[in-house]
């Protein structure tokens, strides 16, 4: 019996391994904060703000922008990373607001390429829940 219990858990789990990588059919807020995590550590601005249509931006020393499209905002974002080195980039906080908004906080460690020096900001990600997927609506990131 053990034997057939143990195959059986080695097969489910080898199947949900080899599952494709696909959008899912209903966005997990968590996931989507990794997600956004993960595009900010690859400096993918376009894959962050998949599905968008405008979205505010706040950056540091600057005053908070009217939305913008997602062309504009993605350029500013590489733009202000440029010559920046991600080390850490983690989702601290994940929080639905209501039903169809949330926020994520991420934290971001980097340092400027050629130097040593580590330098930490705040990314504060305002989430819309689109259908069954979340889009970002705001990017504010604190010093």
């Amino acid at each position: 019996m053990r034997r057939v219990l143990a195959a059986a858990a080695l097969a489910i789990g080898l199947a949900a391994e080899r599952l494709p990588a696909q959008a899912p059919e209903s966005d997990s807020l968590l996931a989507a904060a990794r997600r956004a995590a993960r595009a900010w550590r690859l400096h993918d601005f376009d894959g962050l703000l998949a599905g968008a249509t405008e979205v505010q931006v706040l950056l540091p020393g600057a005053e908070p922008s009217a939305p913008l499209r997602v062309a504009q905002v993605a350029e500013l974002l590489r733009t202000f990373t440029e010559g920046a080195e991600e080390l850490e980039v983690e989702v601290q906080v994940a929080r639905a607001v209501d039903a169809d908004r949330a926020y994520v906080e991420i934290q971001r460690v980097f340092r400027v390429r050629g130097t040593e020096v580590r330098r930490a900001q705040t990314l504060y990600l305002g989430l819309r829940r689109v259908g069954a997927t979340y889009r970002a609506s705001e990017v504010r990131v604190v010093p």
